[in-house]
């Protein structure tokens, strides 16, 4: 029962209606088997005589009351219009054509609709003929031509229409046209056309350098983007410190070729005279030389150089672009900034903080200071020790330094000694102080100032006392670091318990193990005697292996030492047997040779190199900052930070170990995964890495050779090193390394290039005088003149200075008085002219120091920027000029003398006639 109630009553028809697969979804598939077929059908006779039209051009005539039109008896306006017929419904539509200032709402003039005939009935084609006058709403077109497919529709039907008879014209639009504004045509582009689509869609870069050659005049620095697309170009400033930040020199814009004219724009363009208009000729990429000068609406800018990809595509135009080649010294980057030596106050880091830029920075080792100062607080380490070298009772003399974790300050207490005259106290206040030790050759003071002191005095490597020098046996001398100077020199002989259980037990304070320790100690002796240890162990490497045998290597060691004990630079003892021992157990290799364990000298060395003191340079171009630093020095860096915290150093290791097949070379895979173990990714990007990688690929295949790359970042002849981190002779200077690797290579030639400055002064030179072209110089001192005062007040009061000289009322001044009131009225006025422009114009004009120019013509030649008015006020003051020395020289006309017919009043009787009548 159920059953039949659910049945559908349409089931008899024989459609079966399956469940939707969703109530609130229908799918076109669910009515997929209940469409008709339309296979053969034919198409409704609505939708294909819906797209056959007929069209008429017609018009009809429009009364125009009051005149309003040409034919002022009828007063009618002639209207074209153009009448569309369907097919589907017989209905009709009415377009007018839009004129241009017509002020007649043109467009659709009646919709689609099934208009009636005025007999009655719909229109029909056969009501069309042209020459026949129609009527719809009660308005008459006349029917004059018809379109090709409707002539072609009535040809089909056997009827043919007449041609087209033509609109009348009633006058109007010839008035119309006469009283329109002509549209302005654009001049014709020098291109060719279609020359805009075969143009390359790429951008040249330039870099660019400008140097205002003014008093107080600086440079600046410039890249020029050069769209070849539709030659434009866009200049934008490089960003400075110390200056405001103005992108933009000049926005993209087609660029004038020697165009002083700045279109809406003020300063540093020549004045044009209103309506005046100069003939525009617009730079190309042909006028872009690496080397020559571009003038920026009067401001000359030096093409420096620009990036590859222009390189090359001047080379497919067949321009060979060849930048200007800069000295060593160019090419090293900006000079480091000037920071006066260390004077005594607050730290060393406080000082370059503040004096690297106007807003004092905050030093990121002050956070682990903190945490330090926090753990070591109140932990004071205790050492006996006696003066080194004493001689009397000075022997007997006893000292207890106390070395405070915390902030790594230094006192010295001498306990009273009785019946000796010894009162005892304190003997070294509290303070910082430095380790003294001098490089060989270098003393340190005013002759060779390579210290860290006042005045480049004290040692070139001390550093700064730290723990773990304070040994048994260990001889410290101290240094002042403010002045530089040396103290004296203890010699540790013990220390208290509390002392040797901080030293056993605090791993923090304490982190190296007992060879680094022996390592460091040996590596101040090695680099204050300049000894080259990386050459005397390849030396001893006969076959080249890169590895010694134990006993050599104990030989090359105690050669080393007695070259160092020889040189009496520092004071330290050579390392006993049993401690060589465990650095050939630590750097030792396993062999097949019979000589059985050998040693890697190389990571020897390059621990050496990172346990060596570095020069007082070296920390000042540090605490500057790292940006004059090349990508092995920063290495070198990293990797000193992680020997003093007894972290992974041991660079050649990692990479020997990737090497399998020990050829010396690893792929860039294993490159990179020994850089990220050495956490070298927070100094370098991976485009930098990828090009240190290439730098190094002496095989040319992509793989590292890392041996030439760890003797490169590790510098083992330390003679070579110290010589090239000496450096300036005075704090502040630039090395003449530079930021590359002073140690790659030790001999640099200044190169045959200049300077940027020296090519921007070289240009202005050139540009000021305009090789030797005295009418164009002129003519930019004119102008520069006449911008400075030709205004009212200036030049009233310019002429009335020159007054103030003109005692006797003649209305003239001499050079001086001339060039004395340029310069009192400049000075009141604060106004910016150049001197060498009111040097030529004094010379130019006043040929003779005592000629005498109305300053009145003199004011209004300059003014007006007449070169050649003031070229014949120089002349008549030539004219006028009579020599003193020939004033008293009379012509005698009555006799010929043997003297050439003239009298000389300076000697004979006629002298002494003279000079008694003047007295």
């Amino acid at each position: 029962m159920r059953d039949k109630q659910t049945q559908n009553p349409n089931s008899s028809t024989g459609i079966s209606l399956k469940p939707l697969s969703s109530t609130w979804r229908t799918t076109s598939s669910d009515f997929q088997d209940h469409r008709p077929s339309t296979a053969g059908a034919s198409r409704p006779k609505w939708e294909k005589e819906d797209e056959k039209t007929l069209r008429f051009i017609s018009y009809f005539k429009e009364p125009v009351m009051e005149g309003g039109g040409n034919d002022t008896k009828k007063g009618y306006r002639v209207r074209q219009c153009l009448i569309t017929y369907y097919f589907s419904d017989s209905s009709i539509c009415i377009d007018e054509p839009r004129t241009k200032n017509s002020g007649l709402p043109q467009g659709r003039f009646m919709r689609r609709l099934a208009v009636k005939r005025p007999q009655g009935g719909l229109f029909t084609p056969d009501d069309f003929e042209i020459g026949n006058e129609m009527e719809i709403n009660f308005r008459k077109f006349m029917v004059v031509d018809a379109d090709s497919r409707t002539r072609s529709f009535y040809r089909d039907q056997g009827k043919t229409l007449p041609p087209s008879m033509g609109i009348p014209d009633y006058g109007y639009s010839e008035l119309r046209a006469s009283r329109s504004i002509p549209k302005k045509s654009r001049p014709q582009s020098a291109r060719a056309k279609g020359e805009y689509f075969s143009k390359d869609p790429v951008v040249l870069c330039f870099q660019c350098a400008y140097q205002d050659d003014k008093l107080y005049g600086e440079r600046r620095d410039y890249l020029l983007y050069y769209y070849v697309l539709n030659d434009t170009v866009e200049i934008k400033e490089v960003a400075a410190q110390g200056r405001h930040n103005f992108p933009n020199l000049l926005r993209r814009q087609k660029l004038p070729r020697e165009s002083n004219y700045v279109p809406n724009g003020i300063g540093g363009a020549m004045d044009r005279n209103e309506g005046e208009r100069e003939t525009v000729d617009f730079v190309t990429y042909k006028e872009l030389i690496c080397g020559k000068t571009l003038n920026i609406y009067g401001r000359k800018v030096l093409l420096v150089s620009c990036d590859k990809a222009s390189v090359a595509w001047f080379a497919k135009q067949g321009i060979q672009q060849k930048p200007l080649k800069l000295s060593v010294e160019e090419n090293e980057g900006p000079a480091l900034p000037k920071v006066p030596a260390y004077n005594g106050y607050g730290s060393e880091d406080d000082l370059y903080a503040m004096g690297a830029s106007l807003e004092p920075k905050i030093i990121d080792r002050k956070l682990e200071d903190f945490a330090r100062f926090m753990r070591a607080k109140g932990k004071v380490l205790r050492f006996l020790a006696k003066l080194c070298d004493a001689s009397g009772q000075d022997k007997d003399r006893e000292f207890v330094i106390n070395y405070f974790l915390a902030t790594d300050q230094v006192s010295v207490y001498e306990p009273p000694i009785r019946n000796s005259g010894i009162v005892g106290g304190l003997f070294l206040g509290k303070g910082r102080y430095k380790k003294f030790i001098r490089a060989q050759g270098l003393d340190g003071d005013v002759e060779t100032p390579v210290g860290g002191g006042r005045g480049g005095r004290g040692g070139a490597l001390s550093r700064w006392i730290k723990p773990t020098d304070f040994f048994l046996g260990a001889k410290l001398t101290f240094e002042m670091p403010s002045t530089g100077s040396m103290l004296f020199t203890l010699e540790v002989k013990g220390y208290d318990d509390y002392t040797k259980k901080i030293m056993e037990t605090d791993k923090d304070e304490f982190p190296q193990s007992h060879t680094d320790l022996d390592i460091a100690r040996i590596s101040e002796k090695l680099v204050a005697s300049k000894l080259p240890i990386r050459t005397i162990f390849q030396e001893a490497d006969k076959y080249g292996t890169r590895t010694l045998s134990a006993a050599v290597f104990k030989e090359c060691v105690r050669a080393i030492e007695k070259e160092a004990d020889a040189n009496r630079v520092v004071k330290i003892y050579d390392l006993p047997d049993h401690e060589i021992d465990m650095i050939i157990n630590d750097f030792g290799v396993d062999t097949d040779s019979e000589e059985g364990r050998h040693v890697a000298y190389n990571d020897f060395i390059d621990l050496v190199v990172l346990a060596a003191p570095r020069t007082a340079r070296e920390y000042e171009r540090d605490r500057q900052g790292t940006f004059a630093f090349s990508v092995e020095e920063r290495m070198l860096k990293v990797m000193r930070g992680h020997f003093d915290l007894a972290g992974t150093s041991r660079l050649r290791k990692v990479f020997r170990d990737s090497d399998v097949e020990g050829h010396g070379f690893i792929d860039a895979g294993a490159y990179k995964n020994a850089l990220r173990k050495h956490k070298f990714h927070v100094i370098m990007t991976e485009k930098a890495a990828d090009a240190l990688r290439m730098q190094y690929d002496t095989n040319a295949d992509g793989s590292l050779d890392y041996n030439a790359m760890c003797d490169a970042i590790h510098p083992g002849d330390f003679d070579k090193y110290v010589d090239a981190y000496i450096g300036p002779t005075t704090y502040g200077e630039k090395p003449s390394i530079g930021p590359k690797n002073p140690l790659a290579t030790t001999i640099k030639s200044a190169g045959e290039g200049l300077t940027t400055d020296e090519y921007l002064s070289k240009m202005n030179q050139e540009n000021f005088s305009y090789s030797g072209n005295l009418s164009k110089q002129l003519t930019r001192a004119f102008n520069s003149f006449s911008s400075c005062f030709a205004r009212h007040n200036r030049k009233k009061q310019l002429r009335k200075h020159m007054t103030a000289f003109d005692i006797y009322h003649l209305g003239a001044v001499t050079k001086e008085q001339f060039l004395s009131a340029i310069d009192d009225v400049t000075a009141e006025f604060f106004i910016d002219f150049d001197v060498r422009d009111r040097d030529l114009i004094a010379d130019y004009l006043y040929a003779h120091d005592d000629v005498k120019i109305n300053y009145e013509q003199l004011l209004a030649a300059i003014c007006s920027r007449d070169v050649q008015k003031a070229g014949k006020l120089r002349q008549a003051s030539l004219d006028a000029h009579v020599d003193i020395d020939k004033q008293f020289m009379v012509v005698d006309n009555q006799r010929e003398r043997d003297f050439s017919g003239t009298l000389n009043l300076f000697s004979g009787p006629a002298f002494e006639y003279v000079l008694s009548s003047s007295l």
